[in-house]
């Protein structure tokens, strides 16, 4: 039982953990890739209705630690290669399988950040006690920022994910209005302090996939993050951490993305968006142009979202410069 009486938490992962080079996309897309085909094959005692759930570390080095891992009831049969993750109070034990049998590597003390719990299920984020030789200047912590949380059964592999554009559909701002309320109900105005629509599917005409991006002003990450823990326990949403912003994304009950919300507090470059937005709104040609890229880049990027969004980077950024850049965060 915690100090408050309350049953504690449950927490067991089986995953990898690696170090990976910031800016090392290839290296973070393989690292991912692989693990969400291995981990519902591979990993035993998996729990019913278990989620995929990631950790980041960020070093001073531009080398950042990356675990990803499943939830699972036991740590028996580890796959290769593989570690286990046990959370119970404030220890985090980690366990590894030497072939015949698995065995405890390390025992390190924990301080829960924040930590969350949905009946015997628990998120968070902690830091791991390091020692004096670790951190050379006497005893502190390494902290783990989460960075992803989604149902395994969210592994898209049936061309769910695909990058398919359709034609504006004049729908698109009711079903954001539609949204924007409920998400006010369950953040509330102290957490979601300003929700704008933006994306394609915000700009009148502009071929888009299908999912209405919504941007939402917080106060700061943590305190969002924490309020938007019953989202994560939700097979209809999943949450990645990413650069340095957070994301919810949203699916329909065929697993097709419906939703996408973005959280960042004022000031935050992610707000630059408005002003890309915004300029298309305004200027026919640009917003020409940019239609035509959406589609080459669909056709060559069909089966890979993550590269079709990157390809975008310079023409969004072009039209940021020549619309001043700015910042409507807090406005």
């Amino acid at each position: 039982m915690e100090p408050d009486g309350r049953p504690t938490p449950r927490l067991m992962l089986v995953g990898r953990e690696q170090a990976i080079a910031e800016g090392d996309t290839d290296a973070v897309l393989s690292f991912y890739g692989e693990l969400f085909q291995r981990l519902p094959a591979e990993a035993r005692q998996v729990s019913a209705s278990p989620r995929f759930i990631g950790y980041r570390n960020y070093g001073d080095d531009n080398i950042t630690r990356h675990f990803f891992g499943i939830e699972t009831d036991g740590v028996e049969s580890i796959p290769a290669g593989m570690i286990a993750w046990e959370f119970s109070g404030g220890v985090r034990t980690v366990w590894r399988s030497d072939g015949s049998r698995e065995r405890v590597v390390s025992r390190d003390a924990i301080r829960w950040q924040w930590l969350e719990q949905c009946g015997l299920r628990a998120i968070g984020e902690f830091g791991v006690r390091l020692s004096a030789d670790e951190c050379g200047s006497g005893p502190g912590f390494r902290n783990y920022v989460l960075s992803c949380v989604s149902a395994a059964a969210s592994n898209r592999s049936d061309g769910t994910d695909d990058v398919d554009l359709v034609e504006y559909d004049p729908c698109w701002p009711g079903r954001y209005q539609e949204f924007e309320a409920r998400l006010r109900e369950l953040l509330g105005t102290d957490i979601a302090r300003r929700i704008e629509h933006y994306g394609s599917t915000a700009i009148p005409g502009m071929p888009a996939k299908p999912v209405i991006d919504v941007l939402v002003e917080v106060p700061d990450f943590v305190q969002a993050k924490r309020r938007a823990a019953a989202l994560l326990s939700s097979a209809e949403w999943e949450y990645w951490w990413y650069s340095g912003h957070m994301v919810f994304i949203g699916r329909d009950g065929c697993g097709r993305r419906t939703h996408h919300v973005h959280m960042a507090p004022a000031g935050h470059k992610l707000w630059e968006g408005l002003a890309f937005r915004d300029h298309l709104r305004l200027h026919p040609e640009a917003a020409a142009r940019y239609a035509a890229l959406k589609r080459d880049l669909a056709d060559r990027f069909r089966h890979d979202r993550e590269r079709y969004t990157t390809a975008k980077t310079d023409f969004v950024r072009s039209i940021i410069q020549q619309s001043g850049g700015v910042d409507c965060g807090g406005r």
